[in-house]
This record gives structure tokens, sequence and C-alpha cells, in this order.
């Protein structure tokens, strides 16, 4: 009984570390869903400059959503990679098996990923830009799974408070409950006038540049490294 009653402590306490002390090393995960949420306290002053932006092969796609999307996803990507050692399959890994948005990325919920994928981990994505308001306001491009924005009082004419929210959520084969939760965002420590300097390095033949803070690109740059200090 003695031997027993050990056993199980054994047992208990390798399962506790199992929880706490997560482990992606060599681990391949499949992307099931890509959320990126706009809010409309912003996203009309960022659609003012979408002339910037390299064309969309279907006109009917969001330019805005497209290159903002695109870009945070390998950057993202590569820092997940590097950070834990984890493998992410291309997007399409599942080819179709899956569903996809417009924009070319999986759009599955934990459940019918499980039913229709064969990896034995999963990932799913949201991000948020909002601005902070004096009201929580719907946003453009997916569905974010909880609203940003805050209440900031006096702001200097025609300037906006921009934040960035990551939430990376993981998932085992076993169920939908989630393996991990994460989450990091990042804030600008002056108004911004959005202006095309916002979006240096998303123009038509310029190179992204990631450490500039006054640029959309670098805010975004900033919530992924504060996201990944928490893994």
């Amino acid at each position: 009984m003695k031997h027993k009653r050990i056993m199980l402590i054994l047992v208990l306490l390798g399962f506790s570390t199992g929880l706490t002390a997560q482990s992606y090393r060599n681990k391949q995960l499949a992307l099931i869903s890509y959320n990126y949420n706009i809010h409309q306290n912003i996203k009309p002053q960022f659609d003012e400059f979408a002339y910037l932006f390299p064309d969309t092969k279907d006109p009917k796609i969001d330019k805005t959503i497209s290159i903002l999307k695109n870009n945070t996803w390998f950057i993202l990507k590569d820092g997940l990679e590097e950070k834990t050692g984890m493998y992410i399959f291309p997007i399409n890994a599942h080819g179709k098996d899956f569903k996809y948005d417009v924009y070319g990325f999986p759009e599955m919920t934990i459940n019918k990923a499980l039913r229709k994928g064969t990896s034995k981990y999963y990932i799913k994505v949201d991000v948020t830009i909002s601005a902070f308001s004096s009201k929580a306001d719907k946003g453009y491009g997916s569905i974010a799974s909880k609203d940003t924005t805050k209440n900031l009082n006096e702001l200097p004419e025609g300037s906006l408070i921009p934040v960035v929210t990551i939430e990376v959520t993981t998932y085992t084969r076993e169920g939908i409950i989630p393996m991990q939760k994460v989450v990091g965002s990042a804030t600008v420590t002056e108004p911004w006038i959005i202006s095309t300097s916002t979006f240096e390095g998303l123009k038509k033949g310029e190179k992204l540049d990631l450490n500039n803070p006054n640029s959309i690109m670098g805010l975004v740059n900033t919530a992924i490294t504060n996201l990944l200090g928490k893994f």
C-alpha cells in the first residue's frame, strides 16, 4: 500500500511538471486558425494609405489586412520556431482537408481540426490592432477573441494611441482544452498621427524594418517579442 502511494505521488508530480514546463522542442504544430482584426477606430486611417501596398491577386481582398496579416505571420512563425524549437507546418499542409480564408490561412475550429487533421499538435493565433478609445468598436477582417480598446481622454486632434495584442493558443491531439495560451501586447509611448512613415517597410519595393518603434510593423514586432518572452 505504501509502495502504491509513493508511485501515485510520483505520477502526479510528473503530470504537474508536464503541465507547467511547456516544451515545444522538436514538436510539429499545424496552424488551424489565424484571426487578424483591425478595429474601426483605426482601420479607416490605415486604409487611407492602402495605395502604398502591393496589389493583391484578387481586387476584392482587403489590401491593408493582407499586407499586415502576411508579414505578421512570418515574423511570428520565425520567432516561435527560434524561441521554442518547435516546427510549424506550412499553412497549406493539410490541403483540402482544411478550410482556408481569403488570405490563404487555415480557418478551422479545434473541433474540426481534430476530426480532419493528422497532426499531434495545433496552434491558433489571434491578432488585434486597435486604438485607445472612449468606446468599444467592432473590427474589420477577422473576429477578435476580445475587444482591446481602452479609455483615454484629451488626445491631440487627429492622433491615435495604437495597441497591438497577439494571442497564441496551442493544443494537443488529445482534445479541445488548450495546452497553453500566451498573450503579448505593445502600445506606443506617444500618440501617433497616421502617415506614410507609419507603414515603413510595407510600401512597394521597401525592405521591412522591425526596429522602428514608430512604424506599425515595429509595434507588431514589439508585441511579438513580448509574447515570446512568456514561452
